[in-house]
């Protein structure tokens, strides 16, 4: 068997497919939005090819077992509910030039510990950390400048995050019931006189500066 994907003329990747070695399709091994009907338990493991410009719309929302996931340099976004629902994915690197990160990209990816975020990303959406339990790490660059709306909702094992000064806007609930699994309060780690500094007082999280 073989992973084999669905990538449109801007390089978009739209959807995965298991094939057999005729180039059949075996399986449809990544449930695209809206398809309900596949099993998507099979695939494990995806290296997206290089060329890939972005993660599509649902490109692998509901990929049950999807523990592994390696991006080529050349992804530039990860598209709304990108990673939906990929409850078996732990770890997850987001390459140099991603610079989006869209609305429920990884909502509800209950055993996502660790995110590493190496590039330019500016954005990131309106519930696209929503519901990751074990998210226990997470880097934002110096380049974000917005944090959607309950972008970080019910990060339970989140118990704090280091907020830079390049962020403008943090939007409603964006760290709401992050932490519940500790016993002690989530803090947000930011410059004083910060976006993030503002936000914590304003919502009663608690605050530590950092230079």
């Amino acid at each position: 068997m073989a992973v084999a994907f669905t990538i449109n003329e801007d390089g978009v990747l739209e959807k995965a497919m298991l094939v057999d070695e005729a180039g059949a399709v075996a399986q449809q091994g990544v449930r695209g939005a809206g398809d309900e009907d596949f099993d998507t338990t099979i695939l494990t493991g995806v290296t997206i090819p290089k060329g890939v410009t972005a993660i599509g719309n649902g490109a692998f929302a509901g990929c049950d077992w999807l523990t592994a996931v390696v991006m080529p340099s050349g992804v530039t976004r990860i598209d709304d509910k990108a990673f939906y629902d990929c409850y078996s994915l732990t770890e997850i690197t987001i390459p140099d030039g991603v610079t989006h990160i869209g609305d429920d990209a990884f909502c509800d990816c209950n055993q996502l510990e660790r995110v590493t975020i190496l590039g330019e990303v500016a954005d990131i959406g309106d519930r696209a950390f929503a519901y990751c339990e074990s998210l226990a790490g997470i880097n934002l660059p110096s380049t974000v400048s917005r944090i959607g709306e309950r972008a970080f909702h019910g990060c339970s094992s989140l118990t704090e995050i280091v907020i830079p000064n390049s962020v403008a806007c943090i939007g409603a609930d964006a760290f709401s019931y992050c932490g519940t699994f500790s016993s002690e309060p989530f803090v947000i780690r930011a410059p004083a006189n910060s976006v993030a500094a503002s936000y914590a007082a304003e919502n009663g999280i608690c605050f530590k500066i950092v230079s």
